[in-house]
């Protein structure tokens, strides 16, 4: 008994060692350059206005999402590909599994916004289609596809793929969504109202079980892509909390805050609660037989 115990809770600090190790990376790294970057601005005679917005340029966006998605690679290759489970990017029909994530997740958020929109909560008006709306449009592309290819293969494809490994799918779903939600408390508005992180948590569990029922990683990195880039380039909501886009269409917050997401973006709305738990359902019923490994497994 009393081995068994040690045994618990060897594994217990092994699994948090690497979860904690795999974030610290690349945060390091972002810290490192940081403060690189403050040294070389301050010696060029930057001013403080300047270095401070640097946070938010779209360059330390993409070393984000590159690190993190490095982190993930490293975590694996290091500690866990010789023990055999699979980070989810080598799947069958993965391209096939992406578009119809993709297309999934046009249909949630859509219907999100429609929801919000039919009870008064925004109204909209058409943006003048010109060359710095395109160029967004195009920017909005790429950067959400590396997000999702970042957020989906640190959280679904190594921290879900550890847990299960150790504890088994119900367990790995939950604690991945927590740190999935965990990871956006810096975003601004995040804990303005309860909405925020429920609907965090809400899509990772989405994010967790397709990555669970399709077997990998590229359904949930479809509908992660298209949920992203319709709420912020096509309805006109702030992502996450992140600032405002050229986008489609103009949106004016009606309020109130719970149920057009303020600040914060159709993720912040009760509506996308409503919303997140069918698409939850829905996809439970529509892929549970189609893979092999069942979720109540382990």
């Amino acid at each position: 008994m009393v081995n068994r115990k040690v045994n618990l809770i060897k594994k217990f600090l092994t699994v948090a060692g690497k979860l904690i190790l795999s974030g610290l990376l690349p945060i390091g790294v972002m810290i490192i350059v940081g403060i690189g970057y403050s040294i070389y601005a301050i010696a060029t005679g930057a001013s403080l206005d300047e270095i401070s917005k640097v946070g938010g340029a779209r360059w330390t966006q993409y070393l984000q999402t590159a690190l993190f998605i490095g982190s993930a690679l490293v975590m694996y290759t290091w500690f866990e590909r010789k023990r055999g489970w699979p980070l989810g990017l080598m799947q069958k029909k993965g391209f096939s599994f992406g578009v119809q994530g993709f297309f999934a997740g046009i249909l949630l958020m859509t219907i999100s916004a429609i929801l919000i929109r039919a009870a008064g909560g925004l109204s909209w008006k058409a943006s003048e289609w010109d060359q710095s709306l395109i160029i967004s449009l195009f920017e909005g592309i790429l950067l959400y596809t590396c997000v999702a290819l970042s957020e989906e293969i640190f959280t679904r494809g190594y921290i879900q793929g550890l847990i299960k490994f150790h504890y088994g799918s119900t367990p790995a779903i939950i604690v991945s969504s927590i740190i999935f939600a965990s990871m956006h408390s810096m975003n601004p508005n995040m804990y303005e109202t309860p909405f925020p992180f429920i609907n965090i948590c809400l899509a990772g569990i989405l994010f967790a079980v397709t990555r669970e029922l399709t077997g990998g990683l590229w359904w949930p990195i479809g509908l992660h892509l298209s949920w992203n880039y319709f709420q912020g380039y096509v309805y006109g909501f702030q992502v996450s909390g992140t600032d405002p886009v050229p986008a489609v269409l103009q949106v004016t917050d009606n309020g109130p805050i719970h149920l057009s997401g303020g600040e914060f973006g159709a993720e912040g709305s009760y509506m996308a609660s409503l919303v997140l738990m069918l698409g939850i359902i829905a996809v439970y019923y529509l892929y549970r037989g189609k893979n092999k490994s069942n979720i109540l497994k382990r």
